[in-house]
């Protein structure tokens, strides 16, 4: 019997966490270049072989598969055609993204969303001219003068990155960091999200489903437990 709570609990917080998850990846559909994440769990068994002893719920990994580029005419909208990363200089060191709505602060540096300076090969990218290009190869000219090049970097294993919000990445392993020669920048253009709304709006409807029959199966053991009282207390 005590299984059964045993059951209905992992199963109610492994819902819980699945469709946390999910409803995150929902809100970040318009967000260009989000990868979304999938709940990791894994069941610790006993060796005696008792069925369910306990449950351990893993962090959510990360699936970095390309999202469709879309073509926006913004010059400073750039997606990232290959595997590469946009390297980003933050308060806490170098980051990682995929997101390429870029702009220009008042000094003219080459910044993300959230303000932060993307790196060249001479580190902040400065841009005055009126015509920008981007070549494939991240080279950037301004009024038709080269001024920088983009830096992408690429790892040899994406799970040494980790989500750290605002869409950006931390490498565990920043030695591991590597030039990405391979991948193209496209200039107008913006990568979409990976996530696919239709597969996850299913899957929400099934985690919230699975964590309605989590909970009545943890109802059904305490009310079996309190007739069982009930009953045995009347002997």
């Amino acid at each position: 019997m005590q299984n059964l709570q045993t059951v209905g609990s992992t199963g109610f917080f492994r819902q819980e966490k699945r469709f946390y998850v999910l409803a995150n990846n929902l809100s970040n559909i318009q967000t260009a270049g989000f990868k979304k994440d999938v709940p990791v769990f894994q069941e610790i068994l006993s060796r005696s072989g008792e069925r369910y002893k306990t449950a351990e719920i893993e962090a959510s990994t990360t699936v970095f598969r390309q999202g469709d580029l879309q073509r926006t005419g913004n010059d400073l909208d750039l997606a990232i055609d290959g595997e590469g990363f946009f390297q980003v200089k933050t308060p806490a060191g170098i980051r990682y993204t995929r997101n390429g709505n870029l702009r220009l602060n008042r000094e003219k540096v080459l910044i993300q969303a959230d303000g932060f300076p993307v790196m060249g090969r001479r580190g902040e990218i400065i841009l005055n001219g009126n015509k920008i290009v981007v070549e494939p190869g991240g080279a950037i000219r301004a009024d038709g003068h080269e001024v920088d090049k983009i830096m992408l970097a690429t790892f040899p294993d994406t799970r040494l990155l980790k989500k750290e919000g605002n869409n950006l990445f931390a490498s565990s392993a920043p030695l591991d960091e590597r030039k990405d020669d391979k991948s193209k920048i496209l200039q107008g253009a913006l990568e979409l999200s990976n996530v696919n709304p239709m597969e996850e709006m299913i899957m929400l409807i099934d985690s919230l489903r699975s964590f309605d029959a989590s909970s009545r199966v943890i109802k059904a053991k305490d009310e079996l437990d309190g007739k069982a009282v009930n009953e045995l207390g009347k002997v």
